[in-house]
């Protein structure tokens, strides 16, 4: 039986390594967050970055009506946070996790980085939204190692010796 087109661009993607982030905004019922794989840098002038977030996710519809987000890059040691907002069930926005709030935002201080903004553009995309993201802030966290995903598992790249001096 050959595979679906749908299947074979989802084996693809599995065998591209990607950064781990999550992405979190506020309700009126509280805090929504979610792992997402997808960002990438759109504009520096203006700040723009992008996610996705699938459509039938209970989350992604309250974080795309969200007025405001945070984008949280993580660091390899936040292998256990990633798989917990991956999760429907887990616990979410605890103490434990390293959440805090400071001036009443979420802050995750381990976090290699934190881009807040407006969602600027929500684009219908298949089944999913794609999410531009208008920066109009930047903490940088700790140097730490990055988190990747890659084929249905977080891993620590390794740097390699550059063919290029």
């Amino acid at each position: 039986m050959t595979a679906s087109l749908s299947d074979q661009l989802k084996a693809g993607f599995r065998r591209h390594a990607a950064g781990v982030a999550l992405v979190v905004g506020e309700t009126d019922t509280g805090p929504v967050g979610a792992t997402v794989s997808s960002v990438a840098s759109v504009s520096a002038d203006p700040p723009l970055l992008s996610f996705s977030l699938a459509r039938t996710s209970t989350v992604g519809p309250r974080l795309v009506g969200s007025g405001e987000l945070s984008v949280f890059l993580l660091a390899a040691t936040q292998a256990d946070l990633a798989a917990a907002y991956a999760d429907r069930e887990a616990e979410r926005f605890t103490a434990r996790q390293g959440w805090v709030r400071e001036g009443g935002e979420l802050v995750l201080p381990d976090a290699v980085a934190t881009f807040r903004g407006r969602p600027s553009h929500v684009i219908p995309a298949g089944g999913s939204w794609l999410v531009l993201l208008e920066v109009d802030r930047v903490a940088l966290g700790p140097a730490a190692a990055p988190l990747v995903h890659h084929d249905r598992a977080y891993w620590v790249p390794t740097a390699l010796r550059s063919a290029v001096a």
